[in-house]
C-alpha cells in the first residue's frame, strides 16, 4: 500500500513538472512571436547608415563574445550535474563539502576579467570613432541640434536655415551634427542610423550619421525630460541630392504664395506647431486650430477669453500663462525665435483655418 501511495505521489510531481516545462516553453515562444510582430521602425537590427553598421560590428563581437561564455558555462554544468551526481557521501548520507579550491578561483577570476578585456577594446574603439565625423568622404554637412522641452530644434549654421523635429540630410553624406541642451537632459537616437548620445545643458557634445538609402527615419528622445518627454519624437528624412539642394533653396528662399496666410503655414510647419496642434479638428496635444479663431475657450483657473490676435500673441510668448482646461503646459515659450512679422503671419493662417 505504501509503494502504491509513493508511485502515485512520484507520477503526479512528474505531471506537474512537465506541466511546469510546457507552460515555460509556450510563453517563451509566445514571446518571441509577439516581439517579431510589426515593421519595427526603430529596430537597432535595421541598419540603414555607416554608423550603425559600425555599432553592429561591436554587436556581432559581443554576441560571439556571449556565445563562447554561454556554452562553456551550460557545457560546465551538465559535465558537473552527470559526473557528480552519485558524490561520496558521509555516514550522515550527505555529500561531502568542499571548502575551497585555489586554481578554480583563479580560473574564474582570470576568465571574466579576460572577456571583459574582449568587450572593452572595441567597444571604446567605436565610442571614439563616432564622436567625430570622418572628413574622407569630403566636407561634412554640419547640423546643430537643440534640446528643447519638448521638441528638437535643428540648426543648420553654414546654410542659415532651421527646422524643428524633422532633420533633413542628402544620402550619402556625412552629417556632422553638435548637440546642445536648452534646459535639461536630452538623449538624441536615430535607431537605424547611429547609437545614443545626451543632450547635456552647458556642455556640447558631438556625434556623426549617414543615411545610405533615402527615407524617413524615425528617432526620440531617449532620456525622460519632463511631463512632455513622449512628444519628443522627430524625423530624419533622408533625400537624394538634389532634393536636399530644393530644400534648401525653398528654405533660404521662401514662396510668397498664398500671401501673409502662405507664410503662416509654412512658420507653423517649420516651427513645429502643427506637430501639437492639428488643422483639421482632431484631437491633438493642444487644441485644434480649425475653428479656433474667435472662439470662447475656458483655462485651467475657471477664466475663459475669446481666441484673438492678443491673445495668440501671448500664447506665442508666454504660452504657459494660460492654459486651456483639458490640455497640459507643455508649449515652449517662442520668445525670441519668432518676429513680430512672424506672429501676425501665424495670426493670419490661424485665422484663416477659421472662416
Amino acid at each position: 500500500m505504501v509503494r502504491r501511495l509513493s508511485g502515485r505521489r512520484s507520477g503526479s510531481g512528474q505531471r506537474k513538472n512537465l506541466s511546469r516545462v510546457l507552460l515555460f516553453v509556450t510563453l517563451t515562444m509566445m514571446t518571441l512571436l509577439l516581439t517579431a510582430c510589426g515593421d519595427a521602425p526603430q529596430s537597432t537590427l535595421i541598419r540603414k547608415g555607416a554608423a550603425a553598421e559600425r555599432i553592429w560590428d561591436v554587436y556581432g563581437l559581443l554576441w560571439i563574445g556571449t556565445a563562447v561564455v554561454f556554452l562553456l558555462v551550460e557545457g560546465l554544468l551538465f559535465y558537473t550535474v552527470i559526473r557528480f551526481r552519485r558524490a561520496p557521501k558521509t555516514a550522515h548520507g550527505r555529500p561531502v563539502p568542499v571548502h575551497g579550491n585555489t586554481k578554480l578561483e583563479i580560473v574564474w577570476t582570470v576568465i571574466p576579467a579576460l572577456v571583459l578585456v574582449f568587450i572593452a577594446i572595441p567597444t571604446v574603439q567605436i565610442i571614439a570613432d563616432l564622436s567625430e565625423a570622418p572628413t574622407h568622404q569630403g566636407d561634412p554637412l554640419k547640423v546643430d541640434v537643440i534640446g528643447h522641452q519638448f521638441f528638437f530644434e535643428f540648426d543648420y549654421p553654414e546654410l542659415g536655415i532651421k527646422s524643428t523635429n524633422t532633420m533633413y540630410i542628402p544620402t550619402g553624406t556625412v552629417v556632422d551634427i553638435s548637440l546642445q541642451s536648452n534646459d535639461v537632459i536630452h538623449s538624441f537616437w536615430v535607431p537605424q542610423l547611429q547609437g545614443k548620445t545626451d543632450l547635456i545643458p552647458g556642455r556640447t557634445n558631438r556625434m556623426w550619421l549617414e543615411a545610405s538609402e533615402e527615407g524617413t527615419y524615425h528617432g526620440q528622445c531617449a532620456e525622460f525630460c519632463g511631463l512632455g518627454h513622449a512628444l519628443m519624437r522627430f524625423q530624419v528624412e533622408a533625400q537624394s541630392q538634389a532634393d536636399f539642394d530644393a530644400w534648401v533653396d525653398q528654405q533660404q528662399n521662401p514662396s510668397t504664395g498664398g500671401g501673409e496666410e502662405g507664410q503662416g503655414q509654412q512658420l507653423a510647419s517649420s516651427l513645429g506647431c502643427t506637430g501639437c496642434h492639428t488643422v483639421d479638428g482632431s484631437a491633438g496635444v493642444g487644441p485644434t486650430w480649425q475653428g479656433l479663431y474667435g472662439h470662447n475657450v475656458t483655462f485651467t483657473d475657471g477664466s475663459s477669453a475669446t481666441v484673438d490676435d492678443a491673445y495668440i500673441t501671448e500664447s506665442i510668448l508666454d504660452p504657459n500663462a494660460k492654459v486651456v482646461e483639458g490640455f497640459q503646459p507643455l508649449m515652449p515659450s517662442f520668445e525670441g525665435r519668432v518676429t513680430d512679422a512672424d506672429i501676425q503671419a501665424i495670426i493670419a493662417y490661424i485665422k484663416s483655418l477659421s472662416e
